[in-house]
């Protein structure tokens, strides 16, 4: 047992960001006829995420996760609000919105809360071994590429990039500085050391979301420039890990 701690949220923020991706991607693989099951999708996804969450944490985590699960929901709602189509279906549709906003951050918590239930339940506390942190970390930098998308796309709609350049640019600091921040929180949440495991799983993540990115794109330049984008994503990674551990982490190891 162990109270509250902020970086399992900051954690489980972007480990329910890549379980609600995974989520929406189960979406448009099943193309659900009936409503209620594509809330059920979001819910299994962000259960996903969730889970990771509970085996990541050092004590029991259900709190964190739901936090972060309704924190993703609010960073994207929050973001839309801002654009002209967002206020243009807020004033048309106001009552619809929020029902739709309302069962997305409800099937979004409560998938991540049971995900951590179980494994809390299913498997106690986290293991002393560094080798499942290259999922843990994995997970998170997926994410944060994910997470970075969507506020660079939602900027650019807003029209604070004007040019596919800018909307690049835009995504890469959103990565650079997601990967940090899960970095930090990997650093100080880990039960023993996790520089090599953040470095492999930070690349791996991100090398992963920009292979499905240009899943239909087999060219060198393509593979190349993943490998760029894992290189850097694995060492910002690994700088946040490194402060995460040197500043909190090493004096709460088990």
């Amino acid at each position: 047992m162990r109270g509250f701690s902020f970086a399992s949220v900051i954690l489980s923020y972007f480990l329910v960001a890549g379980g609600l991706f995974t989520g929406t991607l189960l979406i448009a693989l099943v193309k659900p006829h009936n409503e209620i099951l594509g809330y059920v999708l979001i819910a299994a996804g962000t259960a996903v995420g969730g889970f990771v969450a509970g085996r990541a944490s050092r004590g029991e985590t259900i709190l964190e996760p739901m936090i972060g699960a309704l924190a993703v929901i609010a960073t994207i709602v929050a973001l839309v609000a801002t654009t002209s189509a967002g206020k243009m279906v807020w004033a048309n549709a106001h009552d619809t919105t929020m029902r739709f906003v309302a069962a997305v951050g409800l099937a979004s918590a409560v998938g991540a809360v049971v995900g951590a239930f179980i494994s809390e339940k299913m498997f106690g506390d986290a293991t002393l071994s560094s080798v499942p942190w290259i999922v843990y970390s994995g997970f998170a930098a997926f994410g944060a590429c994910v997470l970075a998308t969507i506020v660079a796309a939602l900027l650019f709609v807003r029209g604070d990039a004007k040019t596919a350049d800018e909307l690049g640019k835009l995504m890469l600091a959103g990565i650079g500085a997601g990967t940090l921040l899960s970095g930090l929180a990997v650093g100080a949440s880990a039960r023993t050391r996790p520089l090599l495991a953040a470095l492999v799983g930070g690349g791996l993540g991100v090398a992963g979301y920009f292979y499905l990115l240009s899943r239909d794109t087999h060219d060198k330049d393509t593979t190349a420039g993943i490998i760029v984008l894992a290189a850097g994503g694995a060492i910002v990674m690994l700088v946040g890990t490194l402060i995460g551990w040197a500043t909190v982490g090493r004096q709460q190891a088990s």
